[in-house]
């Protein structure tokens, strides 16, 4: 008989944009129960079993520990032998019902940290809850190196304690998807020039993101360059496509679409991906498009530090400084020859280390290393 494990999280899509692959090689080995509240999107995922629970993402005390002990009662019920979450409220409530429910092994994943960007008390009082999480976990991982440090230099976590897989990111590419395709018509579709230079961002809108910056920083680009064009991706999270809206470039230069289900041809579309984000985990987005044979320009921060290669995936800037943001921006689209040589560099550097085979695989061996053994 298969081992029994839970892998916890907040919302379905998490399953379905990183953990599909992980699912798929760790049911070979193993007897798998997803947990999520099945209510917030759809999980196409098939062959496991599911289970509904009402974790909400914002804080609701009522909820939350009804939350709590619901899981305590199925821990127990399911005599799972590890439950594993990602995403902060369901690592809190997992690894505090897990501890509860005397299950053996707990495991949280840490892709990026909601406090990083926050002040006062509310920075105080969201990093005494990632700590709570790790004390109660028996296990911890890291999507990228810097954050690992991060999260040591602040005393969220014990000392060796926390271990990243491979050269991190949560789940690797899936290369099949994320390719370099030919995009033409897609061009032509959203009006965009073949001629313009082209720079994207693509992920959820909020000021976290640097939207703001991009924004700014694309108006000093275009004065230089008015042959180039900014092309923004994704779900509004904060009310900014207003804003977006009454930028004068907007129609002209400027664009935005609020979702895609393939992210891969704007990838591949884009000369450059933009990610100037004040607080990343690891920053996925960006070896996606490295897959595409498009390189990035991204903030110093950690998790992006990870992903972007300074100087030969793509570019770095520093968090926050709109001219030197760009700067970089301008410098690719004067350096067609190195951008040429950060795209092949980039392309190369996903292959070889994070497909999402090499990433499950460093999950699967995670698994037998530190668990397996003593199941």
């Amino acid at each position: 008989m298969k081992r029994k494990i839970a892998l916890v999280v907040s919302t379905p899509s998490t399953f379905n944009s990183f953990y599909r692959n992980h699912i798929k090689v760790l049911s070979q080995n193993f007897d798998v129960t997803l947990i999520a509240n099945f209510k917030l999107s759809e999980c196409d995922i098939d062959n496991v079993k599911k289970i509904h629970v009402d974790i909400q993402r914002k804080p609701s005390l009522v909820v939350d520990i009804k939350v709590l002990f619901e899981l305590i009662k199925i821990f127990k019920e399911e005599r799972f032998e590890v439950v594993h979450s990602t995403t902060p409220k369901a690592g809190l409530l997992t690894q505090i019902a897990g501890k509860l429910a005397r299950v053996k092994f707990r495991i949280h994943t840490f892709t990026g940290q909601v406090w990083a960007t926050k002040t006062g008390y509310k920075r105080e009082i969201l990093k005494k809850l990632d700590s709570l999480i790790a004390v109660s976990a028996t296990h911890l991982l890291a999507d990228s190196f810097t954050q690992r440090d991060f999260l040591e230099d602040q005393d969220v976590v014990p000392k060796n304690k926390i271990q990243v897989l491979g050269l991190g990111s949560i789940s690797g590419i899936n290369t099949d998807k994320f390719r370099p395709l030919k995009t033409d018509n897609l061009r032509e579709e959203l009006n965009i020039s073949k001629e313009s230079f082209l720079y994207l961002y693509l992920g959820r809108l909020n000021r976290d993101k640097g939207i703001l910056d991009l924004l700014a920083a694309f108006e000093k680009v275009y004065s230089k360059n008015p042959n180039t064009y900014l092309l923004l991706v994704g779900r509004d999270e904060e009310q900014l496509v207003p804003i977006i809206e009454k930028h004068y470039l907007f129609k002209k230069s400027i664009s935005y679409l609020n979702f895609t289900k393939q992210p891969e041809k704007f990838m591949s579309m884009a000369d450059v991906f933009c990610i100037p984000s004040y607080r990343e985990g690891f920053g996925s987005v960006v070896i996606e498009a490295a897959a595409c044979k498009t390189p990035s320009i991204g903030s110093n921060i950690y998790g992006l530090s990870d992903s972007i290669e300074d100087g030969k995936s793509g570019l770095l800037f520093k968090v926050g400084n709109i001219n030197d943001l760009a700067n970089k921006m301008d410098y690719c689209y004067n350096h067609s020859e190195d951008l040429k040589k950060y795209a092949e560099y980039g392309y190369e550097r996903v292959c070889k280390n994070f497909t999402q085979e090499i990433s499950s695989n460093d999950l699967l061996i995670f698994y037998k290393e530190n668990i397996g053994k003593n199941l």
